[in-house]
């Protein structure tokens, strides 16, 4: 009965795991950035992806929206231009009824006009 009951704790854990947004501490050289742009590096088509300053992670009623990210098709990206100071906290959300496991992953661009964060969006695979 014990191993049932963990069993089961283990099983909703994950599931609530893969419901929880993407959560980071903005680093990177830079004391600010002016770009944050989402690559799209599944194969999934035809989604939304939102991205927020997180101000209290505890209540997310509380988050201000940086913007929302359209993704067309596989390797499609887009941009918010907005500023974004370092150690500030950005999390994104992807839709509810995401058809694939994600992961993330995150790079700090210079370029002469701007600096960006760039987020990546790929799928989990199997290893």
């Amino acid at each position: 009965m014990k191993r049932l009951f963990l069993l089961m704790l283990l099983i909703c854990g994950v599931n609530l795991a893969q419901a929880e947004r993407f959560i980071f501490t903005v680093g990177g050289d830079e004391s600010s950035y002016n770009q944050v742009k989402i690559i799209n590096e599944t194969t999934q088509k035809d989604f939304r992806v939102r991205v927020v300053f997180i101000n209290d992670e505890n209540d997310k009623t509380k988050d201000e929206v940086l913007g929302i990210y359209n993704l067309k098709e596989p390797g499609d990206s887009d941009f918010c231009n907005k500023k974004v100071k370092r150690e500030q906290k950005l999390g994104v959300d992807m839709p509810k009824d995401f058809k694939a496991e994600v992961s993330f992953s995150v790079e700090y661009k210079d370029y002469p006009l701007f600096d960006a964060i760039v987020i990546h969006i790929t799928e989990t695979s199997e290893f």
